[in-house]
């Protein structure tokens, strides 16, 4: 039985100041119901099922082998990702989601008293997606990195997380992303540059 270690009592008491103005910021800012919605939707993995089946065909096509490697690879690191966070990094700090502790939340989503909140899995699992996405395909960067950023301030928009448990979940999602990359490169090596020296 994992022992719970109660991230919220042992923190600097500045540190969790710190988390819950900035959480109230970002929770009562740009609040309006078209907003929300769309919030909503960014945080709801199963509005992207259609595009992702879609990629993932279009990586296959384009790519072949490369593509294969990456798309078992990455989904093999954030299914491990997913459960790891879920059922042991959740249940060692065991910290209570915002909305379910503190007052004058704004909330758009059930708010779940018995699912913890540090880190946030949403913000691990695609920043483990983006990152190995814009290490195996550095043009994809820039967006990769951006909606991953986005679905990581939806989860405090939407009251559900604090943002040090999105800074947590993204540094510990950019750290399993580059293990994927690794994972990646030992089944299609980096390919070789030819020194400006050598004879074609």
């Amino acid at each position: 039985m994992i022992r719970p270690f109660n991230s919220l009592a042992r923190s600097p008491p500045i540190l969790s100041d710190l988390d819950k103005s900035l959480f109230y910021w970002i929770n009562s800012h740009f609040q309006s119901p078209l907003f929300g919605k769309f919030m909503v939707f960014v945080s709801d993995k199963h509005n992207f099922l259609s595009v992702g089946v879609l990629a993932a065909v279009l990586v296959l096509l384009v790519f072949k082998k490369r593509g294969l490697a990456y798309l078992l690879i990455c989904a093999a690191v954030v299914g491990f990702n997913d459960f790891f966070s879920h059922n042991i990094l959740k249940e060692i700090f065991h910290r209570p989601r915002p909305c379910a502790v503190l007052p004058d939340v704004v909330t758009h989503v059930r708010c779940s008293a018995t699912s913890f909140s540090f880190p946030s899995n949403h913000a691990s699992n695609i920043f483990t997606a983006a990152t190995m996405t814009s290490l195996c395909f550095r043009n994809s960067t820039l967006c990769a990195l951006a909606f991953a950023a986005l679905v990581g301030y939806s989860r405090v928009y939407l009251g559900v997380h604090y943002p040090f448990d999105v800074l947590a979940g993204a540094v510990w999602g950019v750290l399993m992303g580059c293990i994927g990359y690794l994972l990646y490169r030992k089944v299609i090596p980096a390919p070789r540059h030819r020194s400006a020296l050598t004879t074609p």
